[in-house]
């Protein structure tokens, strides 16, 4: 059985300049370097054309920092493959939509979704709609609630750090 989670992230600035923000090289090598506090990171693609943007990058965990449920299962250090694909933005409607995913190699596991970005007021409103499933008799379930709780937090610390991006520009 897989587990779902509808996220909603609030943004100060209009959905014309956070697309902006996500769909910018310059933007995800920032968000690298944030996330080199916690782990190795790095974009390693990048490709915008009238189709839309592509962005994959790659975090590596070290094991000893995974929960002790996840160690059962990992027996290295965790590599995540994360992919974004931001659709063309719609100027007509104010609104953008995509999908993303993230991977682990050899993993038991499962986890993607779709976003919808959209004016909201004078700001935007960023609708995260995931899934995750982990096959793994007994422990899936409990996996898959830890998954979501991580991902809950990864989104915040996503959002402030979109926060703290479009201040300083």
């Amino acid at each position: 059985m897989s587990r779902r989670l509808d996220y909603t992230l609030e943004f100060e600035a209009p959905p014309e300049r956070i697309y902006e923000d996500f769909t910018s090289e310059q933007y995800w090598d920032a968000l690298m370097g944030m996330y080199r506090r916690y782990s190795r990171s790095e974009v390693t693609r990048f490709h915008a054309d009238d189709h839309g943007t592509d962005i994959e990058f790659v975090q590596v965990i070290p094991r000893s920092e995974l929960p002790a449920i996840a160690r059962k299962v990992i027996p290295a250090d965790m590599v995540i493959t994360r992919t974004q694909h931001f659709d063309p933005y719609e100027p007509a409607d104010r609104r953008a939509a995509g999908t993303y995913a993230a991977s682990i190699p050899r993993g038991p596991g499962r986890f993607g979704g779709t976003y919808t970005l959209t004016a909201n007021g004078g700001g935007s409103r960023l609708l995260l709609a995931s899934v995750c499933k982990v096959s793994i008799p007994l422990l899936g379930g409990p996996l898959e609630d830890l998954m979501l709780h991580h991902v809950k937090g990864l989104f915040d610390a996503e959002q402030e750090f979109t926060a703290h991006w479009i201040a300083r520009r």
